[in-house]
């Protein structure tokens, strides 16, 4: 009880918004007995492509449809978006839906990014099998605009967070991002600057060994040195006590490594979707533990494996982990 007072006093400090989260109105309560039993948690992180609208109700049938069959507990999503000019007031929503025609219910937090008032707004979303108790979001420096049929759209990122609840088991804290792309070493720096030390002071609000993920979009590329050397920021992010989830039992130096080739372990540069640019791995799954992972791949990358779909410019990193 005493971690989540502090938890609950530290939001209304930060003023990020937190609040008690579940089935509101007729809603269901989520529930996810089955976790607990098998005694593992399946998590897939996957970008949304919020510019591609015209197939946007297929692409997010085809994350529906690997979520009920893989299946996936919790779904991290970026570049969610909502407003008039993308024809739909929440995307997440839209797969939520999705999944609920397939009785999958899940939990949704979504967190806006500031985009343009009523025409466009770009988000980052968490869809739990679990019941969400408690959620928050902390705003990150602004960096970079977004261009949408001739509208430049700012966007100050965020990192969210969720306390999951299984049912008769553990609880465990979910946190989702989506860093910068095409800024400065600077500006992403000045992102990481505040998302790290919110990361570790939420955690150090609960008890020593809770077990945590973070996942998203990190733009962070391990072997890309122009327009600056990335390396760093993911070593800032292990050295902040973080270990990569999907390099656990694979060679952390052979992920990727050729711009010019895309391989199985490259989340750009492995769609049809792809706008263009070097193959890259920049998609990420992280826990505070090193844990045991049952099972690790990049999913929808259809250059690669041409019988997997594609649904955005990214491929999705999903992974499988004993629960502690």
């Amino acid at each position: 009880m005493r971690s989540i007072g502090f938890l609950i006093i530290f939001c209304i400090l930060v003023l990020t918004g937190c609040a008690k989260s579940g089935g509101g109105g007729n809603e269901p309560r989520v529930q996810c007995e089955d976790v607990a039993n098998r005694n593992y948690l399946n998590v897939l992180s996957v970008n949304l492509l919020f510019k591609e609208i015209e197939t946007r109700d297929q692409r997010l049938e085809a994350v529906a449809e690997f979520a009920e069959k893989t299946p996936v507990d919790v779904i991290l999503l970026q570049e969610v978006v909502g407003g008039a000019l993308v024809k739909t007031e929440n995307s997440a929503e839209d797969l939520q839906k999705k999944l609920r025609a397939r009785k999958r219910d899940y939990d949704l937090y979504t967190a806006f990014e500031i985009g343009l008032p009523g025409l466009i707004g770009v988000a980052n979303a968490i869809l739990s099998r679990c019941e969400i108790d408690f959620r928050t979001t902390k705003r990150l420096p602004h960096a970079t605009e977004l261009n949408f049929r001739g509208h430049d759209i700012k966007l100050p990122r965020n990192v969210m967070m969720t306390r999951i609840n299984i049912p008769n088991s553990k609880k465990l804290n979910i946190y989702n991002t989506h860093l910068c792309a095409a800024c400065t070493a600077e500006q992403l720096s000045a992102q990481m600057d505040v998302m790290l030390p919110f990361i570790g002071e939420l955690e150090a609000s609960f008890p020593s060994g809770n077990f945590a993920i973070l996942g998203g979009d990190f733009n962070i590329d391990r072997f890309r040195v122009n327009p600056f050397v990335e390396r760093p920021f993911y070593e800032r992010i292990v050295n902040a006590g973080f270990v990569d989830a999907y390099a656990q039992n694979r060679p952390l130096e052979s992920l990727c490594t050729n711009t010019e080739q895309a391989d199985a372990h490259c989340t750009v540069g492995v769609s049809t979707l792809d706008i263009g640019g070097s193959a890259r791995r920049i998609d990420y799954i992280f826990m505070n533990q090193m844990k045991n992972v049952r099972e690790s791949r990049v999913v929808f990358n259809n250059l690669v494996d041409s019988s997997q779909n594609s649904v955005s410019d990214h491929a999705g990193v999903f992974i499988s982990v004993a629960l502690p």
